[in-house]
């Protein structure tokens, strides 16, 4: 363990083409699934990789943030609350093919996360499955507090903009999200969310 964060320490900070290239040979066999064409930027963290699986093409901007992990079910006090529309598995991270992780964007995949294809996130994004129980926290969050798990989802092309949070829910496909917007609920397909007005209008493409 040790060995291995002292090498993961060392590659993160090599730029240029020959740090993607280390960083490329060094994850292929530590992730679960590592597509082709993989790219990592300097400055990424991806804790427990055996429980992320990255598609083909994909980026990975500079400082994204990859948290996994299956919940300690004996020692956490926690609840679940179900998305029906979640294709993955709890504890782990899917990042389908064609995908951006824009910079600085952070991944919290211990209640799930799940991407599909085309899917980006601009810089500065969060995406949470797990969060603090507010209900139960009366002692701060570090002590005999409680959790939430809730799985994300999100569809095939769907674009977050800069500084977006999402907090568990499903996103339809083809959405797109404007900056600075908070999702606490389901987003439907092929739709614009304005998160500061709450506003939802049709997505329209040019012919």
């Amino acid at each position: 363990m040790i060995l291995h964060d002292l090498i993961e320490s060392f590659l993160r900070g090599i730029d240029g083409r020959v740090g993607k290239y280390l960083r490329r040979v060094y994850y292929r066999s530590k992730l679960k699934r590592c597509g082709q064409k993989l790219a990592i930027e300097p400055g990424v963290h991806i804790l427990n990789p055996s429980l992320i699986e990255i598609g083909d093409n994909v980026w990975i901007d500079r400082n994204v943030v990859l948290i996994a992990g299956k919940i300690n079910e004996k020692q956490a006090n926690f609840k679940r609350i179900e998305n029906q529309f979640f294709k993955g598995t709890e504890g782990e991270i899917h990042i389908g093919s064609f995908s951006h992780i824009g910079i600085g964007t952070v991944i919290q995949g211990h209640g799930g996360v799940f991407m599909d294809d085309y899917c980006t996130t601009s810089a500065g994004c969060k995406i949470y499955s797990y969060s603090n129980d507010l209900k139960k926290s009366r002692t701060g969050t570090l002590v005999d507090t409680g959790y939430i798990l809730h799985p994300v989802m999100m569809e095939r092309n769907v674009w977050l903009g800069l500084n977006c949070i999402l907090l568990g829910h499903h996103v339809g496909m083809n959405t797109f999200v404007k900056p600075n917007s908070v999702i606490t609920q389901h987003l439907p397909s092929n739709v614009i969310f304005d998160g500061p007005t709450g506003e939802t209008k049709n997505r329209e493409f040019d012919a």
